[in-house]
């Protein structure tokens, strides 16, 4: 049995190598229980799906109210001519089920614009929602729904040339956010093990191959400690003081074989920094849902307002977060390293554990076992502390209420002829157009009307929010919206489709940082764009 076991999660591993390399087992295990709602399953909206099944998403439904045309078969690669009258739901989910058996897919065919009339509690289910060719008024009755339930909604669109995609969700919190490094040295700020360490290597009496290895780490805390005995304690700040450092350090190199002298060197200015928090994670440890906890606070805020207590208090963090307990990569003997090693991370040990203490104490507090949020969990909330991020979303009534949309950069953008904003302008203006006559701009045989009606809706818009006419280049991108007809090219539906997959991961796994809010896609010019509307 335990062989069996082994055996498959041998399997699973080598299966999903490449991506548990980018979000590790806890990213995938987000993913795996994820359950995906699709409404309309265009090729745009199947090109999304078939990126998240690949990698392993638990479940995905699709909804549609449709069956297979000529049309599916032209654009959408995953239906064929056996489909053609078979309700179009069912027939791309089993062309998706079939690239990994690991996601289980659903289907219903249910009529598109009586979404808003379902029980809010349907939708409760799942944990986002991707919509596509939507009535605009069901859409935004539904996005209200998920948005007061916190469920992210993403609406993708996909016309000729052009791509859509708006993320829509009222708070998205993100701890591994992936930066290029997380070492914090703190050689300004030296703790009693740390300076202990340092003090006892005495440069003048290692031979050539130890002095060779002696890692820089501790030769900057050496030589720190020569220059603040000389200087009232204070460090190198000024750039001629830092190039008296950097002699400092020169003079005391031995031999040709110096790179750790090079490495300490190259570190300087890192090393002369005063350690100090961003004033970005500084406002989030700030915040009113870190200070003011209730029975709906995630462990986000909880962590949040444990790590703002020990910065806060004199024999913890002393104004400082955290120690992440990194160390980069080095010259030096391997018992000179393991020892660095050790002390920054018994360090980040203590650290992580006076802020557990905090935690159990908020949780009980809460009502809520203090077991509920892990050790490993705040070790890695301890270890990314320094680069946590928050997403305060914008719902769709607040970009398209005019009292408070983005209308100054919305016609700022309007200005330029290179600015996608025309695009964005042209989405809006055709969801109007689809509202009024119940189809997409340039559908009919003659398109002059249209073109001459939707030019009509967008001056609309432009002068709500505050413009007055429409500019050549606004004028040029409605013609390219109504010679698409609201068809989709299969090439820029697979490229939003990759888009829309890669946000929707970040989104699930809470991994990397997602975009905010809305990104348009010029496939004429191959540029995109993405604005916090």
């Amino acid at each position: 049995m335990e062989k069996s076991i082994v055996e498959k999660v041998t399997a699973r591993d080598r299966k999903y190598d490449r991506q548990l390399r980018l979000w590790a087992a806890n990213g995938q295990a987000a993913l795996e229980e994820a359950n995906i709602l699709l409404l309309t399953a265009s090729v745009t909206g199947t090109e999304i799906l078939k990126n998240l099944v690949l990698p392993g998403t638990g479940s995905f439904t699709i909804i549609d109210d449709k069956a297979v045309d000529q049309e599916d078969i032209d654009s959408n690669f995953f239906l064929d001519v056996d489909s053609i009258g078979k309700p179009r739901s069912q027939e791309t989910m089993q062309r998706l089920q079939e690239l990994n058996s690991d996601s289980i897919g659903f289907s219903q065919v249910l009529d598109l614009k009586s979404l808003d009339t379902l029980d809010p509690s349907f939708w409760e289910q799942y944990s986002t929602v991707i919509a596509y060719n939507v009535r605009p008024s069901v859409l935004r009755k539904v996005a209200k729904v998920l948005w007061d339930k916190s469920i992210p909604l993403i609406i993708s669109k996909s016309i000729g040339f052009y791509g859509y995609l708006r993320i829509m969700v009222p708070e998205h919190t993100v701890v591994e956010s992936h930066p290029d490094s997380t070492v914090d040295l703190r050689l300004d700020c030296p703790w009693p093990e740390l300076v202990r360490y340092a003090g006892s290597i005495n440069l003048s009496q290692l031979n050539e191959m130890e002095h060779a290895h002696v890692p820089y780490v501790a030769l900057l805390l050496i030589f720190l400690k020569k220059w603040k005995d000389e200087h009232d304690g204070s460090l190198p700040t000024t750039y001629d003081d830092r190039e008296k450092f950097k002699a400092l350090i020169r003079a005391e190199i031995r031999s040709s074989d110096s790179e750790n002298f090079d490495e300490a060197l190259a570190a300087v200015w890192r090393a002369t920094q005063k350690t100090s928090i961003p004033s970005s994670i500084l406002s989030i440890l700030k915040d009113n849902r870190a200070a003011e906890l209730n029975e709906t606070s995630t462990k986000f805020w909880i962590l949040v307002r444990a790590v703002s207590e020990f910065v806060a208090e004199v024999e913890e963090g002393n104004g400082n977060l955290p120690l992440s307990g990194t160390l980069p990569d080095m010259k030096a003997d391997s018992t000179s390293y393991v020892t660095l090693q050790n002390i920054y991370r018994d360090k980040a040990r203590r650290d992580r554990d006076l802020i557990e203490n905090r935690v159990k104490t908020l949780l009980n507090e809460l009502g809520r076992d203090p077991g509920s949020i892990t050790t490993d969990e705040i070790s890695i909330f301890c270890k990314f502390s320094r680069y946590i991020t928050v997403i305060n979303g914008r719902s769709i009534e607040d970009e398209y209420n005019p009292e408070s949309s983005k209308a100054e950069e919305i016609l700022t953008g309007l200005k330029d002829s290179e600015d996608l904003m025309h695009i964005y302008l042209g989405f809006r203006a055709v969801e109007l157009f689809e509202e009024q006559y119940e189809r997409y701009p340039g559908s009919l045989e003659d398109v002059t009307e249209d073109t001459s009606r939707l030019q009509d809706i967008a001056t609309k818009l432009i002068q709500g929010l505050g413009g007055s006419f429409l500019s050549p280049y606004t004028e040029k991108v409605l013609q390219e919206f109504v010679r698409a007809g609201g068809g989709e090219l299969h090439n820029i539906a697979s490229f939003m489709g990759g888009i829309g997959a890669q946000e929707i991961v970040k989104l699930i796994t809470r991994q990397y940082t997602p975009m905010n809010n809305t990104t348009v896609f010029d496939g004429i010019q191959s540029k995109t764009q993405v604005w916090e509307l």
